[in-house]
């Protein structure tokens, strides 16, 4: 069964506690890694709606209580849409919603439903996802980054979010 997850993106820490009734342990899995979302068309003050692809990788991974210490390191890809609702169009006040998979560097595949929210009339502002299948399934991971617009944003509008520095935590 689908579980919406939800995600934060704005230029600061995140605090997320977004809990889904689980039958994961608290201390599964963290990481750090990064991220990139592109939006296709970029976000424009009259564009409001962009197809969202994102790609990124986690390293540094342990797993503090010892079930998924063979999970080191991955890559993610996944793709979704990105509506922002109102504001300046290159600060990242939008909701995504994605379906993605990580690959493990043991080759196994997670796959995940995420959802960003960085706006806050559309609710708590989050980062989370929830993992349907493969490793940490039934798990929720929530994310703590600083995130970046592209440069010429003012110009081009909002074709590109990264976040260089992101911490992962699985429960």
């Amino acid at each position: 069964m689908k579980k919406p997850a939800r995600m934060l993106a704005l230029a600061s820490l995140l605090t997320v506690a977004v809990v889904h009734p689980a039958q994961a342990e608290t201390g599964d899995l963290t990481c750090t890694g990064n991220f990139q979302f592109d939006f296709t068309p970029p976000l424009t003050p009259t564009k409001t709606t962009a197809d969202a692809r994102v790609g990124g990788g986690l390293v540094n991974c342990q797993s503090p209580n010892g079930k998924y210490t063979r999970l080191k390191s991955g890559v993610r890809t996944g793709t979704g849409t990105a509506t922002r609702h109102f504001g300046d169009h290159c600060a990242p006040v939008m909701t995504i919603t994605e379906q993605a998979v990580l690959t493990w560097n043991t080759g196994e595949k997670s796959k995940f439903d995420i959802t960003v929210n960085t706006d806050p009339s559309a609710g708590r502002i989050t980062i989370s996802a929830y993992f349907t299948h493969g490793p940490l399934a039934g798990d929720t991971a929530n994310a703590y980054p600083v995130v970046h617009p592209n440069t010429d944003c003012a110009t081009h509008g909002l074709s590109q979010l990264t976040s260089e520095a992101l911490q992962v935590f699985w429960e």
